[in-house]
């Protein structure tokens, strides 16, 4: 089958350079995108700059904000081709991120963000997903993937982040946010799927199968509900291994590339107004899935 290439109906890049944060341009970056040298040099020396005195990058990218488990993972994993020449840098965010691994394998944030969490996701659903202090599935997912992808050594280390994730499968495929909670959280899936890949987890493996076929089934009925935001996960599950999965990855690219806003950024649901997050994460899912064959 010939080659797939999909391209972008609007200028995203230009929308994410003016409105992104730095994780959203370094995310850009690490897509593909035609970033100049020069630029690629500002982001990098502007996050040596952002990074608390522990290494770790502080929540929300909001300088004097405590270190954060998620924002240093999601970054670092953006770093894989800077190993060699910013090793300094990565060294730094790799000794915050192994200081947040607890006993069981599991990552946590510390509690000094609780009220920082929940300023911002807290709501009126509450957010038992984002719990402090206690290990996170999909936490330990993007920090376990951000310490694979580069290379760090201490293997054991990663095993009991990997036994973590793969002893806390639910019987439905997916996983719950931490042990203990009866729920579970396709977003959970979707950040722990590639961390397994990323530690060894070989792709004939029960959990990852299973993990897989979960998400697979997840994105066909985000696809029924034109829910966009949901196609992040795309990266998960991009190599298809049937042409029932290829149809729902193609499907799956058309929904983005079609609900993009002309300013170039998508937003979310029940918004018309474009989210720099969600954009740079939509960009990342496509320029990582296309072109398909």
């Amino acid at each position: 089958m010939s080659k797939q290439v999909f391209d972008f109906p609007y200028d995203l890049q230009t929308y994410l350079m003016s409105n992104g944060t730095l994780a959203d341009r370094l995310r850009m970056l690490s897509a593909g995108f035609d970033v100049s040298r020069e630029q690629t040099e500002q982001l990098l020396g502007t996050l040596e700059e952002l990074l608390n005195k522990d290494g770790g990058i502080p929540f929300g990218l909001k300088p004097g904000h405590p270190s954060s488990v998620k924002e240093t993972a999601e970054v670092l994993m953006l770093l894989k081709s800077f190993t060699t020449s910013h090793s300094r840098l990565i060294g730094k965010m790799v000794h915050f991120l192994v200081s947040r691994q607890k006993r069981d394998g599991g990552f946590a944030e510390a509690l000094n963000l609780d009220h920082i969490i929940e300023d911002k996701y807290g709501g009126t659903v509450g957010r038992d997903w984002y719990p402090v202090g206690k290990s996170i599935t999909w936490l330990t997912g993007k920090a376990l993937e951000a310490l694979c992808s580069v290379a760090y050594e201490d293997g054991n280390r990663v095993r009991k982040a990997r036994d973590f994730l793969t002893h806390l499968q639910n019987e439905d495929g997916h996983w719950p946010d931490f042990k203990g909670q009866n729920e579970s959280d396709p977003l959970a899936t979707g950040n722990i799927l590639p961390a397994l890949v990323a530690a060894g987890i070989d792709s004939q493996n029960k959990v990852y199968n299973d993990g897989r076929a979960a998400l697979m089934q997840h994105l066909k009925r985000s696809l029924e509900q034109k829910s966009t935001q949901d196609m992040v996960d795309l990266v998960a599950v991009c190599a298809p291994k049937s042409e029932l999965e290829r149809e729902v990855i193609r499907k799956g690219i058309e929904l983005v590339l079609t609900t993009q806003n002309k300013d170039g950024g998508w937003s979310q649901m029940g918004s018309k107004k474009s989210d720099p997050e969600l954009t740079s994460l939509l960009a990342f899912a496509i320029k990582k899935c296309t072109p398909i064959t």
